[in-house]
C-alpha cells in the first residue's frame, strides 16, 4: 500500500525493476503519470471533484516520448476511468514516476476508483512507483521551492504551454467543454513530461549532494 513515508527512508517502494531502471538511465519500462480534475471550486480536498483527464508518458531510447492522454467531459468520469484501469493493469510490473503522486494523483485515483467498483490499489501495487518530488525533497536537492514548475525552471526545463496551472486549469477545461480545445490536454501531457525530465536529472543532482 502507499503509506506516509518517514523522512528517514526513500520516497519510493523499490523493487528489483528498479534497479534495472537506474542502470539504464531511467528510460527503460518506465512511465511517468498524471491526472487533472475538474474543480472550479478549489484543491478537492475531500476528493469531492471528478477525474476528467489523464496522461501516461513513456521515453524512448533515441530521445523522443510516446504520450497517452485522454481528456472527457465529467459525466464520463467512469469510462475514463475504467481506461485508466486497463491500461495501468497491462503495464504492470514497470516503474511508475509521478510528481507529488502519493498525496494527490495515485491516492485521488485509488478514491474515485471506489466509486465505480475499481479496485486501483491492487494496480498500483504492481509498480514500482517512484514519487519524484519526495525524492527530490528527501535529497534536500537545494530548490527555492519544490513545486514542479519552479523545479523544472531551475533545471531549465522549458514548457509549451506556460498559462494554465493546476490552479486556472478548470477555466481552460471549460474551453475543452464548449469549444473542443485541447490545450488542458497538452498541459496534462507536459506535466507527466516534466516529471520524466526532472526524474533524468536525479543522478546528477544526488552526484552533487555526495549521495
Amino acid at each position: 500500500m502507499f503509506h506516509g513515508i518517514n523522512t528517514d527512508k526513500l520516497p519510493m517502494t523499490v523493487g528489483p525493476s528498479f534497479e534495472g531502471v537506474v542502470k539504464r538511465e531511467l528510460v527503460n519500462g518506465l512511465f511517468a503519470f498524471d491526472i487533472e480534475t475538474f474543480s472550479p471550486r478549489g484543491f478537492p480536498s475531500q476528493a469531492e471533484d471528478p477525474i476528467v483527464n489523464f496522461s501516461i508518458v513513456a521515453p524512448l531510447t533515441d530521445g523522443g516520448v510516446v504520450a497517452l492522454s485522454a481528456i472527457v467531459k465529467p459525466s464520463f468520469e467512469r469510462e475514463l476511468l475504467l481506461l485508466l484501469y486497463r491500461l495501468l493493469s497491462s503495464l504492470g510490473g514497470a516503474c511508475l514516476l509521478t510528481y507529488n503522486g502519493l498525496r494527490f494523483d495515485v491516492s485521488y485515483v485509488m478514491q474515485r476508483g471506489i466509486l465505480y467498483g475499481l479496485n486501483f490499489e491492487d494496480v498500483f501495487e504492481n509498480f514500482c512507483h517512484v514519487d519524484v518530488y519526495r525524492l527530490l525533497r528527501w535529497l534536500d536537492a537545494g530548490f527555492p521551492r519544490y513545486d514542479q514548475k519552479t523545479v523544472e525552471r531551475c533545471l531549465g526545463i522549458v514548457r509549451t504551454i506556460r498559462h494554465v496551472s493546476g490552479g486556472n486549469y478548470h477555466n481552460f477545461y471549460n474551453d475543452f467543454v464548449r469549444l473542443g480545445s485541447l490545450t488542458p490536454m497538452f498541459y496534462n501531457i507536459e506535466d507527466s513530461v516534466g516529471c520524466l525530465r526532472i526524474a533524468v536529472n536525479i543522478p546528477r543532482i544526488s552526484r552533487r549532494r555526495g549521495l
